[in-house]
């Protein structure tokens, strides 16, 4: 095991993502290489106005609108778009949500067709196989939008401190608006304290963790004051092990470009 990392609530312009520091740590904090301005990006952040509310959170103190869309990363870059939404975690896993298979509605083919997405998803990809070593991986992608009205909090994981039942998860921020709040904890497994705290504020600003490892919380978002809804709108990445592609369901055979 490595060395305990000292807490560190960063406040620092961030860095580029390191495998070598992600490798050691369980966990590393940057920012993606990926432009995130202009009009591409504008067109690639529009896709957060396009998200319907989430139909599972019942009583939970969270407004959240989602999509979800899953992707089979061959080891040789192909990135093939899967059919089918459904999304399951043992009640062990997530104690809110656990124990029912959510079926969330799709990323639109919109989203599918757009030059950032395959790029965000080869750049993340790139950071893991550095340390996981270059396999296939069935990824799960949430495009997610956490909203708060004024004079009421809303919580991004209602589940609390938690870990999410893959190999690995990438939360890339991609936008904030009008919103405090949202600070992330990483945890290392079974010790009580954060081994890192940030507040991401920089599009494509990145936490990727080892989730065997490592659990992660995420704390409430609040409007800042000012007039209107806040919201805070992520993209997270799941990384789940694929011994045979040919066994992954929903297999389409095309490819993203």
């Amino acid at each position: 095991m490595p060395d305990q990392d000292m807490v560190l609530i960063d406040t620092s312009t961030p860095r580029g993502l390191r495998a070598d520091h992600f490798a050691r740590h369980g966990w590393e904090h940057g920012r993606l290489r990926v432009p995130a301005e202009g009009t591409d990006w504008k067109r690639f952040a529009s896709a957060w106005d396009e998200l319907v509310p989430d139909a599972y959170l019942g009583g939970e103190r969270c407004r959240r609108n989602r999509r979800f869309g899953r992707v089979l990363a061959h080891r040789d870059g192909t990135l093939e778009p899967l059919r089918g939404t459904e999304f399951f975690q043992s009640k062990e896993i997530n104690r809110t949500f656990g124990d029912q298979l959510r079926v969330f509605e799709p990323l639109t083919d919109t989203v599918l067709a757009d030059r950032l997405f395959p790029r965000i998803l080869r750049e993340t990809l790139g950071l893991v196989n550095e340390v996981a070593g270059r396999q296939d991986w069935e990824l799960g992608i949430h495009f997610i939008r956490v909203l708060a009205d004024a004079g009421q909090g809303s919580e991004p994981a209602p589940e609390g401190r938690h870990s999410d039942g893959h190999s690995y998860v990438a939360i890339h921020l991609i936008d904030r608006h009008r919103c405090v709040g949202g600070r992330n904890q990483v945890f290392r497994n079974g010790e009580p304290d954060a081994c890192h705290t940030v507040t991401m504020t920089e599009p494509l600003e990145t936490l990727i963790l080892s989730d065997t490892t490592m659990q992660h919380d995420v704390s409430e978002i609040r409007p800042d004051g000012t007039a209107g809804s806040a919201w805070r709108d992520t993209m997270i990445v799941d990384f789940n092990t694929v011994p045979d592609p040919a066994g992954v369901p929903g297999r389409t055979h095309g490819s993203l470009r």
